[in-house]
């Protein structure tokens, strides 16, 4: 059941005391929250209260102003503050969102729209037709635009075999790369990729003549050894990806137990740039308890990759079980308790019922610093939200801890939500299961 999302989670929260003398907290005395609820004009029909709550609300909260902004001035408010944003939705579904030990005075959160609408229009900036040349015959041709700014599109009319046509769009002329691989039809392995850079691009112009060589083949092998695989299983899934900036050229992968050795090209021109990450990946996250575990990195020049995944994030209360056997829990005295590695930058909990009715949801997630191990849940504060954050029923639970190597913690997976990397370092569990709460 990968990803349950919105999976969400519960927390309880109570705005910290003042720091103590020689304390470098950066929150003294205000806190400004920006979402992107605004981002659109018809944001109220879709959330018609949106509360922004310190702690379990008691004593501060505020509504989202016209900005999808809320400002919290007091001179009490000093230290790392608990923050939970409150989306209200239709008649009685409720989303949160709740990060622990925020201490910084202006915080911008990735909830709302995140992408705005864009007011820019592509046209066709040009045609481009060429040959590839150096296919083994083994298997289908392809061809594509490699480009932040452009896309490419094949036109109606099918192109001569060993020949290629694509309509290039985008705002303004520029400079695209063609890339092109022969894929072999039976198990979809690529056996040969070629590239050609730098072809200018615009006014709607025919560009001709812009043959691809594939002209580096697949024979050469990457090692990648693995630790911390245990807990998971004895075979891992592995792959090994080329990317132009954010965009995926082609990936190789195989199964089996590590050492590995994954099928790769040369490291030579046009490729001697191109960026390359190898992915591991164990286990289930249904499988408790577990669950899986997989790790992305950088390759660099050295090979065999090593790579270690995290220990399993590992729930002690409630006893997560399966769909088929769910677990039980009371809740007088519901509470999340966990253990994670000790190498893991942050933790991130999520909690979804099972509602009867379709306007009686709930989801709620929380972001806790690795040192934090427990949160117990919270009643809302009157007029906040229509009804009970803990009702009796079924919950589908998932716990995730996560690691985006030194110096990066929950800051840096916010900024991350806001403006996504895919070629971000990371390793990450996952643990996913149901409790029935009475």
């Amino acid at each position: 059941m990968r990803r349950l999302l919105p999976l969400l989670a519960l927390l309880h929260t109570a705005c910290a005391e003042n720091p103590p003398p020689g304390s470098t907290s950066k929150l003294r005395g205000s806190l400004t929250i920006h979402t992107h609820h605004a981002d659109r004009a018809d944001w109220r029909t879709r959330y018609p209260n949106v509360y922004v709550l310190l702690g379990d609300g008691s004593r501060f909260r505020q509504p989202l102003d016209d900005q999808g902004t809320a400002r919290f001035e007091d001179p009490t408010l000093v230290g790392a503050q608990d923050v939970t944003v409150v989306e209200v939705q239709g008649t009685g579904g409720l989303v949160l969102h709740t990060l622990l030990a925020v201490d910084e005075p202006e915080l911008e959160l990735p909830y709302g729209y995140n992408e705005p609408f864009s007011t820019d229009v592509e046209t066709m900036q040009a045609h481009v037709t060429g040959k590839v040349t150096g296919a083994s015959g083994a298997g289908t041709v392809s061809t594509q635009v490699v480009s932040e700014e452009f896309s490419g599109r094949t036109p109606t009319d099918a192109p001569s075999p060993g020949t290629f046509s694509l309509d290039v769009w985008g705002v303004t002329p520029g400079r695209v790369s063609l890339f092109a691989s022969e894929t072999r039809s039976s198990d979809h392995q690529v056996l040969r990729v070629g590239m050609k850079r730098d072809v200018a691009v615009g006014g709607g112009q025919t560009v001709t003549g812009q043959d691809i060589a594939l002209d580096h083949p697949m024979d050469q092998t990457l090692g990648v050894t693995v630790t911390g695989l245990e807990p998971y299983a004895t075979r891992v899934n592995a792959f090994l990806s080329y990317s132009e900036g954010t965009q995926e050229l082609f990936s190789t992968g195989t199964t089996g137990t590590p050492p590995l050795s994954l099928p790769a090209i040369a490291r030579t021109a046009p490729f001697d740039t191109t960026q390359l990450m190898v992915g591991v990946g164990a286990g289930d996250e249904d499988t408790l308890p577990a669950g899986f575990s997989e790790a992305t990195l950088r390759v660099g020049t050295a090979s065999p990759v090593a790579v270690t995944l995290l220990a399993p994030v590992l729930l002690s209360s409630p006893v997560l079980g399966t769909r088929d056997a769910v677990g039980t829990a009371s809740r007088d005295g519901f509470a999340f308790r966990w253990s994670a590695d000790p190498t893991a930058r942050f933790v991130k909990l999520s909690f979804m019922n099972f509602a009867r009715t379709g306007d009686t949801f709930l989801f709620w997630d929380v972001l806790a610093p690795a040192s934090t191990t427990s949160f117990t849940p919270f009643q809302l504060p009157e007029g906040v939200a229509p009804r009970d954050t803990l009702e009796a029923g079924l919950y589908a639970i998932e716990a995730r801890s996560l690691d985006y190597g030194d110096g990066h913690g929950v800051w840096d997976y916010i900024q991350y939500s806001l403006n996504p990397d895919p070629l971000r370092e990371q390793r990450e569990t996952e643990v996913q299961g149901y409790v029935m709460v009475r």
